[in-house]
């Protein structure tokens, strides 16, 4: 990702972490947490990772630093659990082992039986990632660990709400120790659905499916000839070979339509999610850079939506093209095409 984009990056979630209106995105250094088992039995006590600051964490986390945030000097500075069980009036601590988690997970359960334990989520980023649900053994061996898109469909999860730093998809997760089943309460716009986890294997008992079909935005996305427009900004390329020059000194241009005939595999991008969230919509001209046998050298956007753009680019990247018949000195083209995005 380049340092401006970086930057952007960084100044949303300052912004969204100073500004303490937003409850979703006002975050408080993580701390030790106890959890318990219905019964008080068996507890699970969670320990981030120290960080030294809130901005610390964010400024290493934009600039792509290792170990972003930590205190310094510190050993074994990680998210780790404690597993305690009751014995007489006292907890006895029975083992200590590290968590998937970067600095700590949001919630956690402890099953009845003191066999197994569930994490739920990140610190900072609720439903990111690929462990937003990771069941352990209550040893600390990882029986399996799942994203959002492990779970639940993508028309789905565009049903979440959403802020800058994470999708809120659910809460109030509850074991049924008697089936030994994790049930997961998924939630959008205040409708509730269910989903089923064997704890001892991890296993979904139901194949995954849209589970919010009457909250779901149906779209069309669609490719068509279009022009540059005369106040284009171009964006930056994605280019083939990590190359990102947009050089069309010597390429031919040639009309949208010329262009829009000669493709041979189309990939219609995927609507964001975040662009459905805000009912995002338009037309993006992208600008194809082609070799004369039809490979996509580069692809960049000239105008449209800045949630639709990214979505549009990528995929026309993919795309191939018939060979062009050209003069053998020409040995690039480049053209315009408009990749549309329409909710309904």
């Amino acid at each position: 990702m380049n340092p401006r984009a970086n930057s952007f990056i960084f100044i949303l979630v300052l912004l969204a972490f100073v500004c303490s209106s937003v409850r979703a995105d006002s975050w408080a250094l993580p701390q030790k947490k106890k959890y318990y088992s219905a019964d008080k039995k068996y507890c699970l006590e969670v320990i981030p990772k120290q960080l030294e600051s809130q901005l610390a964490y964010f400024e290493d986390k934009s600039e792509g630093r290792k170990d972003p945030g930590a205190v310094k000097g510190l050993k074994d500075n990680r998210a780790k659990a404690i597993f305690y069980e009751l014995e007489g009036r006292e907890y006895s601590k029975k083992r200590e082992f590290p968590l998937v988690n970067e600095v700590s997970p949001v919630n956690a359960l402890v099953s009845a039986d003191g066999k197994h334990v569930v994490t739920f989520d990140n610190w900072h980023q609720v439903g990111y990632g690929d462990d937003v649900v990771v069941i352990y053994k209550s040893d600390g061996t990882l029986i399996r660990k799942f994203g959002l898109e492990d779970l639940f469909t993508k028309a789905d999860i565009a049903t979440f709400q959403s802020s800058v730093s994470s999708i809120w998809w659910g809460g109030d997760h509850y074991i049924d120790d008697k089936k030994g089943i994790l049930n997961l309460k998924a939630t959008a716009q205040q409708l509730f659905r269910e989903l089923k986890i064997e704890l001892a294997t991890g296993s979904p008992l139901e194949t995954k499916r849209d589970l919010f079909p009457e909250l779901q935005l149906h779209f069309i996305v669609s490719v068509e000839p279009a022009d540059a427009p005369a106040n284009a900004t171009p964006q930056e390329p994605r280019c083939a070979g990590g190359n990102v020059t947009f050089d069309a000194t010597d390429a031919l241009r040639i009309s949208s339509e010329q262009l829009r005939s000669k493709v041979k595999k189309e990939i219609l991008p995927p609507y964001p999610p975040i662009a459905k969230a805000a009912a995002a919509e338009g037309k993006i001209v992208v600008e194809v850079l082609l070799s004369k046998t039809g490979d996509v050298i580069c692809a960049r956007s000239l105008a449209g939506h800045p949630l639709l753009v990214g979505a549009a680019v990528q995929a026309v990247s993919y795309w191939k093209f018939e060979p062009f018949d050209t003069p053998e000195s020409v040995s690039k083209v480049v053209g315009t095409l408009a990749v549309s995005f329409k909710l309904r």
